[in-house]
């Protein structure tokens, strides 16, 4: 058998059957009339035999061809969500991967800059011992200038005191004689 009689004969069958039960259920009582009705429903029935034969000669090819883009055109939607699927799994692992490289960056800009606060921290700490190193030997050189222009006034005050005491016991036990013999060494000693 081809293709279309196989197709057509499961068809065919269930109009036929369906056909003898319409005319059984419809048949009445009656003895006379039974051999006619009979030939009625055989008549129906080739009649609805050429009926669907027509039809399906008329209709076949189009029904086929609906039924074949119909299934291309599935395929074909299932193809391009295959497709979609494909490129949003891609996509997916791609930002997967991004997501990582981005994680990976954060962690690797994360430990240059705790790297970099150590080593400012570290030159902060260092410009710090060295400022202060500078004040310190800033200020034991402000002790010592100090210390020294302290002892220098000491000299000096311990000198004018000495001046004046000098002066007061010259000047209190020093005689007139005294005063032109030293006057006349100094004199002498300038023309020298």
């Amino acid at each position: 058998m081809t293709k279309q009689v196989k197709r057509i004969l499961p068809l065919f069958a269930v109009f036929f059957f369906a056909a003898i039960s319409l005319a059984l259920g419809s048949e009445g009582g009656g003895g006379g009339e039974e051999g006619s009705r009979l030939w009625e429903l055989v008549w129906r029935i080739v009649n609805f035999i050429i009926l669907a034969a027509i039809l399906y000669k008329l209709s076949a090819d189009k029904i086929r061809k609906y039924f074949s883009e119909r299934s291309s055109d599935i395929a074909k939607l299932l193809d391009d969500v295959d497709k979609a699927k494909k490129e949003t799994e891609a996509k997916y692992a791609e930002y997967q991967n991004k997501i990582a490289d981005v994680e990976k960056e954060i962690g690797e800009i994360r430990n240059l800059l705790v790297g970099e606060i150590e080593k400012e921290k570290s030159r902060i700490i260092e410009e710090g011992k060295i400022a202060s190193e500078k004040i310190i030997v800033q200020a034991k050189e402000s002790a010592q200038h100090e210390v020294e222009k302290a002892r220098e006034d000491l000299k000096e005050a311990v000198a004018e005191m000495a001046c004046k005491m000098a002066s007061d016991i010259i000047t209190e036990k020093i005689t007139a004689d005294d005063q032109k013999r030293i006057v006349d060494e100094y004199l002498d000693k300038v023309v020298r």
